[in-house]
């Protein structure tokens, strides 16, 4: 009796492991669905359709450097990436450098009235980035989160306005690409692959500047 009473006891044991990891796989795919349908319902049609900035910040003596979310303690240091030339067959296209962390040089400096593009690897290609990396979190932010920029002696504090994401398969549309233009409305724009290590979409974080603090060399 004690030895049917322990087999069933093993069993059981199995059943619940088993069927916690299905219950905990099904209920990722259910949150990976339900984060998915958000993002794709919250795209605007345009930069147009943005809420102009109510803030300018003083402008930045030097390019952004360095990324923060201090409420999450993730960062990543910021390099400089432009346009690079491809040729396929014999037509010659320009298109973005992708860096682990990259700010896109062609875009704003921040308080300069422009888009301050940067853009990054999902998930990042060094694993000790990754564990503190920015990009890990762009899906699952929410407006009124805070995003800090660096750039020469002055931190630049952005409160986020927008998340959404965009198919792959439009990734290299007019319509995407109006995202990364300069323009003349201060802003940040964030961009990565999601979900990591896929490249089914693009997700686009926009932030909108909110405050200014000078940093202090010690």
């Amino acid at each position: 009796m004690k030895l049917l009473t322990w087999n069933v006891g093993i069993v059981g044991l199995g059943a619940t492991l088993f069927l916690s990891g299905a219950g905990m796989r099904v209920c990722a795919q259910i949150m990976m669905a339900q984060t998915e349908a958000r993002l794709l319902q919250s795209r605007p049609d345009s930069p147009a359709d943005l809420p102009a900035a109510t803030r300018t910040f003083t402008p930045a003596d030097n390019a952004p450097t360095r990324i923060s979310i201090p409420a999450l303690g993730l960062w990543n240091t910021l390099t400089p990436v432009d346009e690079q030339a491809q040729l396929q067959d014999n037509t010659i296209s320009l298109t973005w450098a992708v860096a682990d962390s990259g700010w896109y040089s062609q875009s704003g400096w921040p308080g300069w009235g422009g888009n301050v593009v940067i853009a990054g690897h999902s998930p990042s290609q060094d694993p000790d980035t990754w564990s503190h990396s920015i990009f890990r979190q762009l899906a699952y932010l929410s407006p009124g989160d805070h995003i800090d920029v660096t750039a020469g002696s002055h931190l630049y504090t952005y409160s986020v306005s927008t998340v959404f994401a965009i198919p792959a398969q439009e990734a290299q549309s007019a319509a995407a690409a109006a995202w990364l233009a300069r323009g003349k409305t201060e802003r940040l724009t964030l961009i990565t692959c999601w979900p990591p290590n896929t490249a089914a979409y693009r997700v686009v974080v926009i932030a909108r500047p909110i405050g200014l603090s000078h940093i202090t060399e010690h």
